[in-house]
């Protein structure tokens, strides 16, 4: 019996969705940007909650640097060799900002927070948040080129692909939450609309992209 690799990676995207949102479960209700450094420190002070949750959130990351790169290699198959470079660039940009700002918050609860440097560990957790806000722009770039490739090459239906070009337009406002406090800012409830939409869209691609998959050769 052959093993389906294709299909295996399109699933990946699956996989980041369940490891994104068992991350979000175990780390729990964050603080906010404007919150006090001793609540920043109380939150951290549940270093395995916090850590499991870093852990979860850094194979997530792996899993979509797998599910992109699949994606882009179909898409280069097709002919879209451009929008196939634009995506695995995204990509990387992404996954490096994500992996600095997750390993940030690991830290500040593996000894930052433990050793009662409250300053230093509200600055560090501002810093993530901030690191999160800028990772948006390759975020917004990969859902363009994503979305645009597999419409062209007709992989997905033309009505997810016009979903995707809207989440990459609310990644590109995701850019713009700069505000001290409240909806707007990095913490803020923004994020919350913007990170369930995108999961989804990764979710119902990869479903359709797996049931699109070859079949195996013997």
């Amino acid at each position: 019996m052959s093993v389906n690799w294709e299909r295996w990676a399109r699933a990946a995207g699956i996989g980041f969705v369940v490891f994104t949102v068992l991350a979000f479960v175990v780390g729990g209700e964050t603080p906010g940007m404007d919150d006090s450094a001793a609540d920043v420190v109380s939150y951290y002070g549940d270093r395995g909650q916090v850590l499991t949750s870093s852990v979860l959130f850094a194979v997530a990351i792996g899993l979509w640097i797998w599910f992109a790169g699949t994606v882009a290699n179909n898409l280069r198959e097709r002919g879209q060799g451009r929008v196939a470079a634009t995506i695995i660039g995204a990509v990387a940009a992404f996954a490096s900002v994500q992996f600095v700002a997750t390993g940030l918050n690991a830290v500040i609860a593996h000894s930052v927070a433990l050793n009662g440097d409250e300053g230093v560990a509200r600055a560090l957790f501002q810093l993530t948040w901030a690191l999160d806000v800028v990772a948006a722009v390759p975020s917004a770039v990969f859902f363009v080129a994503a979305s645009a490739g597999l419409l062209r090459t007709r992989m997905i239906p033309a009505w997810l692909g016009w979903v995707g070009l809207g989440v990459a337009g609310l990644f590109l406002l995701r850019a713009t939450n700069w505000a001290t406090d409240g909806f707007w800012s990095p913490t803020g409830s923004f994020t919350f609309i913007l990170i369930p939409v995108a999961l989804l869209w990764i979710l119902a691609t990869s479903v359709i992209l797996v049931r699109g998959a070859p079949a195996a050769e013997r």
